[in-house]
């Protein structure tokens, strides 16, 4: 059973945020406040206000909206209030159709959700100070890396359509640029590095993970970040749903397709997963062997590429979870 008994939802934009509450086994309009710590203590003492439930079994469910709700998720923590900062995609799917949106009828809505889901809903922990900065510098690598390839993409498609001598301008000043981004990314990346190594739990992690073959600086640093060191994923098998790389069965009746992956994943960590299997089939010759063994036996591509995936992240948590390196071995078991 639940802990709590008063539950709130919440739809957060950048300039406000409108508050539902549960009462009498239905949601129930609160109002609009402006997404400021103001606002939140105004709406906490309306809220009071509205129920004598004490503060300790309140539980306030609201959208991940990405850097707009994450003073509000600070504001709630420090209060020690329970809440979480939830999927989006997971609530929308959770509601099915609905007729009609609006920010008052979303929190609405996200109200009927967290009560409907009391009994398995768990609350957001926030991350410490050092995942908070390590987040903040991937996504900037991300940025980066971004428009260094559009950069890259954007002249080579221009040449054939415009003078020559045009061209090679473009191009002389698209490498300055270009040296430019990189010269960036490589300092960011060895600003990740330069704070991994600032904290003795984090450092550990990366050493583990990192003694993985196919596994490297950066992929390391999503692993630590996604996963706030290890602490908010604890299976291989949910971080492998996350990620989009577990698959689900799919039958109805006597009618059974082939098992698929959900779409609803964190495409980065998936991108990131691909190119880590593909490198740890080059170099793996336990990994290599058991690629060519089910490619010979004409399995799908995609289908054996996602399973090497899958064995990586089963690697990564257990040398979490056993504390010591991973243990290289010449044959496939």
């Amino acid at each position: 059973m639940s802990n709590y008994s008063f539950f709130v939802g919440s739809d957060v934009s950048k300039a406000f945020f409108d508050v539902s509450f549960h009462q009498n086994n239905e949601p129930v309009y609160l109002g609009q406040y402006p997404n400021s710590n103001e606002g939140f203590t105004k709406m906490f003492k309306d809220l009071k206000n509205k129920t004598n439930i004490p503060v300790s079994q309140w539980f306030i469910c609201f959208e991940n909206t990405g850097n707009y709700s994450k003073l509000f998720l600070s504001w709630l923590v420090h209060k020690g209030i329970a809440c979480i900062e939830e999927n989006p995609l997971r609530i929308s799917n959770s509601l099915g159709m609905r007729r009609g949106k609006s920010d008052k009828t979303d929190s609405l809505d996200i109200c009927q959700y967290v009560f409907e889901k009391r009994d398995s809903i768990k609350p957001t922990v926030i991350s410490d100070k050092v995942i908070v900065w390590l987040k903040k510098l991937l996504s900037r690598r991300d940025f980066l890396v971004r428009h260094r390839q559009a950069l890259r993409t954007s002249v080579k498609e221009q040449k054939g359509f415009i003078d020559n001598d045009l061209y090679e301008e473009l191009k002389k000043g698209n490498e300055l640029l270009l040296n430019t981004y990189t010269e960036q990314i490589k300092v960011i990346e060895q600003r990740i590095q330069d704070l991994i190594q600032s904290d003795e739990e984090i450092k550990k992690s990366d050493t583990l993970i990192k003694s993985i073959i196919g596994i490297g600086n950066v992929t390391s640093a999503y692993l630590i970040a996604t996963t706030n060191n290890f602490q908010a994923f604890t299976d291989s098998r949910k971080y492998a749903s996350y990620s989009g790389i577990a698959p689900f069965p799919k039958q109805s009746g006597i009618r059974k397709a082939k098992k698929r992956v959900s779409h609803m994943a964190n495409k980065k960590i998936k991108s990131i997963l691909s190119n880590c299997a593909l490198s740890a089939i080059r170099h793996d010759p336990q990994l290599a062997l058991y690629y060519n063994r089910k490619i010979n036996e004409n399995k799908e591509t995609g289908i054996v590429l996602n399973a090497v995936k899958n064995k990586l992240v089963q690697r990564i948590f257990a040398v979490i979870k056993r504390q010591s390196p991973y243990v290289k071995f010449m044959t496939y078991a």
